[in-house]
């Protein structure tokens, strides 16, 4: 995996914050049917249940046993209550180690805390990689074109953590939240390796992931204004990378899938061999969590 791309998208975007030329934004595709229901949390971004969704056999998601989100560094003590209302007593954070002590999750006592890595930051590629952007040695196109090298080695690099991840959730009995630093990438990716195991459409699995945009929206936004006006503090770099790094795109998640094809033959042959998942498990699972 080359260097940009074991990177956490948004701390990269973070770091780009302060840079740029100013240029037009893209307009993003948002989530069509807004059927999630979003959960404010303070400090607490694109915060929501996977639920209210049906499969291709008719059956609905259950409410209430799959959360997902952006990182809980900043989450506030007065907020632990809302977490613990909402019966969640396991958390899975994505995050590379990395990641993680440098924003470390703020969280309960009484949660159940697991981090599973499919990647990691080695040789300090972040820091590279953050110069390289504000020299402007990096552009859209490379910026693109490592996302998409992203979604491809993250379902296949390192299957047993994959492996590991989709398990723990699935095994599961009580409501569980799983997270990455923004909670749109590595969080959506794994959101819809769940909702394939559960066999749900193309059409609703994508819609699900776009969702992220729209409870993004403000916040990503803010910061490419913000980026915008600020331009002259590094005029070399390339405000649409930033842009690149904020959204999730179709593209993305189509990398994702078409990998696994390429290299299984197809999901559920990616299912079975790679998860572990028979077909009686995962008619088990259906049963489980769809009603």
């Amino acid at each position: 995996m080359n260097t940009l791309i074991k990177i956490p998208v948004i701390t990269l975007s973070l770091c780009c914050i302060f840079s740029c030329k100013t240029q037009h934004f893209e307009t993003p595709e948002y989530g069509k049917n807004e059927t999630e229901k979003a959960l404010t949390i303070k400090k607490v971004h694109n915060f929501r249940a996977v639920g209210n969704i049906k499969n291709t056999e008719g059956r609905a998601l259950k409410e209430g046993m799959f959360y997902r989100s952006a990182n809980l560094h900043k989450l506030k003590k007065k907020s632990f209550a809302q977490i613990e209302k909402l019966g969640i007593t396991e958390i899975i954070d994505l995050r590379n180690s990395k990641e993680i002590s440098q924003s470390p999750d703020q969280l309960p006592d009484r949660i159940t805390y697991k981090k599973y890595s499919a990647f990691e930051d080695e040789g300090d590629q972040l820091s590279q990689a953050r110069k390289l952007v504000l020299k402007g040695k990096v552009n859209a196109s490379d910026a693109d074109k490592r996302m998409i090298d992203f979604y491809r080695e993250y379902v296949t690099e390192n299957p047993e953590i994959i492996k590991t991840i989709i398990t723990e959730i699935m095994e599961s009995e009580k409501p569980i939240l799983y997270h990455c630093t923004a909670g749109k990438d590595r969080t959506g990716i794994v959101t819809a390796l769940i909702l394939t195991i559960l066999k749900f459409d193309k059409e609703t699995i994508y819609n699900e992931y776009l969702l992220s945009n729209n409870l993004r929206k403000p916040l990503v936004e803010k910061r490419l204004r913000l980026a915008n006006n600020l331009h002259f503090l590094y005029p070399k770099m390339d405000l649409q990378v930033l842009e690149k790094l904020s959204w999730v795109e179709k593209r993305y998640l189509d990398a994702a899938f078409e990998e696994i094809n390429k290299k299984y033959g197809s999901t559920d042959a990616y299912i079975q061999q790679v998860l572990g998942i028979s077909e009686a498990k995962r008619t088990q699972y259906i049963q489980k969590f769809t009603h």
